[in-house]
């Protein structure tokens, strides 16, 4: 623990079986996912408080809790558009201001919210550091009394810290804490864990499972990674050389083990620093946070430097994704943009939309972020005018697949695609109150890069493209050389583009039509997959300095960091069109039902924006009206999730 005392997130990322094309990358293809933020999801969650956590509930709630003269809890039935006013369910006595909750429903439903009490001073020997959980059975209605977990000693130096459950397949309980309760001469801490066998009624005694001698690791947060063999616990560990400082920090223990005679010492080869910083910033600070998105990746997320890394009132929060072995954590974002946010988690819903929360000066603060492996273009006739209209055949109903540039005192801009049969449509929205349409490299406005051929290069080579789209109007456009290893400029016929303003200039639309023989294409290329990267020009000035925004780790010209991008295929004759994640089932229209076929035992499907449009647990499900993009989200016999993309029509 970073010693403190009372210091005050859709678009499913599908896995899509598409084949690649018939030329070969010549590196391997930046294939993880990245987490775009959605500013407009933004909402304050308590009025007061810090130390927030957030999860769905079973019945699709969302539930808050925080500590703030006690602990908190809020409710949100609409996944955070609008939250409840807190109710408290632990009241400070004695002097004993309680801290740091976290929060866990069981698989019967229990909720259970665990908390940290924390004597002030004086000190007195009956007044301990300790852990402390309450239960309720009844969603969140009633709660029962404080049942006892674990103490420490009575003085802040050597006290006990920031609990966070874990359940097991089994039905264990653990909660893991950190701990400087074995270490009274020291200024040493571990990370303890005790365990329940009766959800959370009673509890065993503490264990060790990680600590390094002479360091300080604290704030656990823990997982069951997709193998569904190995726990991942995430702490911040003060101890790497060279770092000075704390930083994320991962270890591993296989499920058969279970920590039985079993815990990561510092030289433990299962201890290891979780981001990859030949991609990320090295931003030193602790308050690590684990989770896993739906479909087995990783993602964490820290408080850190953005000032010295020491003043507490100069940390912001970043988020990483990485791999289903959490490793490789790299795609580094800011939920909140430059606001300062500390003590902060994340927690994912629905189908995989990733919620951030974090403390804002006194409030908590919670965002939406759409976690993307690949882009796509799915069949439709969008009208090329510079609007927006709901349904008009891009990804998203309003055209926000890809969300970019939202942080504190940058532009923000969306980018979505959609196809046909002779044209690639690709529109961005961009809020900027510094508009400079100028007829030249320095002006604003959007630039599309396409590997058509999926080279996954390191340079630009034939096949890929770069299309420079104007806020004045102009299009600029170039093709890679694979002789020169350099973009030349080149000449697309029928590329055309249209650009509107609004909102008094502080808003401009481009809207464009690349016709698919500009880019080598009889026809369309249904099923076909390419790379694909966004750059939005910002001119604030009027002058030649111009900041660029693209996505989190993709290099301009390098294809190899790009996204992958799919043409997907055109509905059928049916009115069902599907790309399909899972061989072990598929889709297909019935008369006017959708039907699922394989060994699902529920079926629910959602909107491109995450919203529930129905469910069943008979694998028969009624045609959505008014047509357009679906995600059905299929639970395999055995809880494996396989999760399919529809198109209706």
């Amino acid at each position: 623990m970073m010693k403190r005392k009372h210091l005050l997130v859709l678009i499913v990322s599908t896995l899509f079986s598409v084949s690649l094309a018939s030329f070969a990358a010549r590196r391997q293809p930046y294939k993880g996912s990245r987490i775009f933020w959605d500013n407009s999801t933004r909402r304050t969650v308590f009025g007061s408080g810090g130390y927030a956590r957030v999860i769905q509930l079973h019945d699709g709630r969302l539930m808050a809790v925080c500590e703030s003269n006690g602990i908190n809890i809020a409710f949100s039935s609409n996944k955070g558009g609008k939250w409840s006013s807190p109710i408290k369910i632990v009241t400070n006595t004695n002097n004993v201001p309680n801290c740091a909750p976290d929060l866990i429903q069981l698989a019967d439903g229990t909720i259970i919210v665990g908390y940290n009490p924390r004597p002030s001073q004086p000190y007195t020997k009956d007044r301990r550091f300790g852990i402390r959980c309450k239960r309720s059975t009844n969603n969140g209605r009633t709660w029962s009394g404080e049942i006892f977990v674990n103490d420490a000693s009575y003085t802040f130096e050597d006290g006990c810290w920031e609990p966070s459950f874990l359940e097991l397949p089994s039905g264990e309980l653990q909660l893991y804490f950190a701990d400087e309760g074995p270490y009274t001469t020291s200024g040493e801490q571990q990370i303890s864990m005790c365990r329940s066998y009766d959800g959370g009624l009673t509890w065993t005694d503490a264990q060790k499972v990680s600590f390094r001698a002479g360091s300080r690791d604290g704030m656990p947060s823990a997982i069951i990674l997709q193998d569904k063999k190995t726990i991942a616990l995430a702490f911040e560990d003060n101890g790497w050389r060279g770092v000075n400082n704390f930083i994320p920090t991962i270890a591993t223990c296989p499920l058969e083990t279970n920590w039985n005679d079993y815990w990561v010492s510092g030289a433990s080869g299962n201890r290891r620093k979780a981001i990859d910083y030949n991609y990320c910033t090295l931003r030193r600070g602790g308050a690590p946070y684990l989770r896993k998105l739906p479909w087995g990746e990783t993602i964490l997320s820290h408080q850190g430097e953005n000032g010295n890394g020491v003043d507490m009132s100069k940390q912001q929060m970043w988020v990483y994704v990485g791999n289903e072995e959490a490793r490789d954590f790299k795609a580094m974002s800011e939920p909140f943009g430059d606001d300062n946010s500390l003590w902060n988690s994340l927690s994912v819903i629905d189908t995989g939309t990733v919620v951030a929360v974090g403390g804002m000066s006194g409030r908590v603060d919670m965002i939406k972020g759409r976690a993307l492996r690949q882009l796509c273009a799915p069949y439709g006739h969008p009208k090329v005018d510079g609007r927006y209209v709901k349904n008009e055949g891009y990804y998203t109903s309003f055209a926000t697949q890809m969300i970019l540039g939202h942080s504190t005192n940058k532009v923000r801009f969306s980018a979505d695609f959609a196809y046909d049969e002779d044209t690639l449509y690709f529109t961005s929205r961009v809020s900027d109150v510094t508009q400079h349409p100028l007829k030249s490299v320095y002006g604003d406005g959007v630039t599309l890069f396409l590997d058509t051929r999926y080279a996954s290069d390191e340079h630009p080579v034939d096949g890929m493209h770069r299309l420079f789209f104007l806020l004045a109007g102009d299009i600029v456009t170039y093709e890679g050389s694979t002789g020169k290893n350099s973009w030349v400029p080149s000449e697309l016929a029928g590329v055309r583009s249209v650009v509107k303003t609004a909102n008094a200039g502080k808003v401009y639309t481009i809207e464009a039509a690349i016709p698919w023989k500009s880019l080598g294409y009889d026809k369309a290329p249904e099923g076909h997959l390419m790379r694909a990267n966004i750059m939005l020009h910002d001119n604030r000035t009027g002058g030649d300095e111009v900041s660029y925004s693209m996505l989190p780790d993709a290099q301009r010209d390098a294809s190899w960091s790009w996204m992958d991008f799919s043409v997907l295929e055109k509905p059928s004759a049916s009115g069902v069109g599907t790309v399909d994640a899972d061989k072990d089932v598929s889709v297909i229209l019935d008369g006017n039902n959708v039907c699922v076929r394989g060994n699902v035992v529920k079926v629910e499907l959602f909107s491109p924006t995450g919203a529930k449009v129905c469910e069943s647990k008979d694998k028969i499900l009624a045609k959505p009206a008014g047509g357009g993009l679906f995600i059905a989200r299929l639970t395999l016999a055995g809880g494996r999730v396989a999760t399919h993309k529809l198109t209706v029509r």
